[in-house]
Parts: C-alpha cells; sequence; structure tokens
C-alpha cells in the first residue's frame, strides 16, 4: 500500500482502491492505515456476504465507490423474481437492466462483464439514462420489490436511500 501511495505521490496514479474485503473490520483497518485512503472498493456483490449492507454504509460515509462484481451471476433470484420481471416489462428494460438500475439507484457502481456487443450498448444507454436524470424507478416501493427479492435480512430500503 505505502508503495502505491507513493505512485500517487509521484503523479504515476490518480487514486487507490481496495478489492475482496468482505469482513468490514478489514475495510475500517484499511481506512485508518492508508495515509492516501481508497476511493473505490471493489466487491462481489452476493447473498453469501450479506451484499456487503455495512460496508457498503461504510463507503458512503467515507466517499469511497462501492463497485460491485458478478453483480447479475451472484443474484438471478433477484432480477428474475416473477415480481421483478413484471416490473423490468412495465418499464420496456430486460430484468438484467432493472438489475443495474437497482444497483445505481442504491449506490452501486455495477462492472459489467459482458462481451456482448447489444448488451453493452444497452447498458451504456442505461447508464446515460440515469446520469441524465430519468427516475427507473418511481417510487420506493418499485426499488423494495428488487430488493427484497436479494433475500438479504439486512436489507433495509430506508437505510439504502
Amino acid at each position: 500500500w505505502r508503495a502505491m501511495e507513493s505512485a500517487v505521490d509521484e503523479g504515476k496514479v490518480r487514486q487507490l482502491g481496495i478489492s475482496n474485503f468482505y469482513k468490514l473490520e478489514d475495510v475500517e483497518k484499511a481506512w485508518e492505515h492508508a495515509r492516501i485512503k481508497p476511493r473505490v472498493l471493489q466487491n462481489s456483490f452476493h447473498r453469501k456476504s450479506g451484499h456487503d449492507v455495512a460496508i457498503r454504509a461504510f463507503c458512503k460515509e467515507h466517499d469511497i465507490e462501492y463497485q460491485s462484481f458478478f453483480t447479475l451471476s451472484s443474484n438471478p433470484d433477484a432480477f428474475r423474481h416473477p415480481e421483478a420481471v413484471a416490473l423490468a416489462k412495465a418499464k420496456g428494460l430486460t430484468p438484467e437492466a432493472l438489475f443495474f438500475a437497482f444497483c445505481m439507484a442504491i449506490g452501486i457502481s455495477p462492472l459489467v462483464g459482458t462481451t456482448n456487443e447489444a448488451n453493452m450498448k444497452d447498458d451504456m444507454h442505461l447508464m446515460d439514462q440515469i446520469r441524465g436524470g430519468e427516475q427507473i424507478f418511481v417510487d420506493d416501493y418499485e426499488l423494495a420489490i428488487i430488493g427484497n427479492a436479494l433475500g438479504t435480512p439486512e436489507w433495509n430500503m430506508v437505510d439504502e436511500l
């Protein structure tokens, strides 16, 4: 970490990040001991880690961008849930796109691993829509459809927003 901090000092690197930190205590320790604080945390977003509820709260509090990987492959039950599929159809989105929109709505930057050009274009269009201010979800109830389908006991819509 110190070598990477030196790279920032020398202008070789603009920011630092951490990955695969699944214990809040480890994230806190890295934060406390770093002279140059991590700006990004990349983790697999899945049920086994409790969807990193506490870690994502720490990231939000400390202005660390939480990036998720394996976002779709680890959460098929959420975006394939019948209510999620119906909501996606009503909005003219694929269930996968709706799940990405959900992630962005709760402050996650999902990393997309597709190699399909059409899917890449769809994902970029969705990000442009959201960054342009379009509200994909009209209310908390719509967000809760996806959030509740995650199956994470600690997930609380009020805390997420």
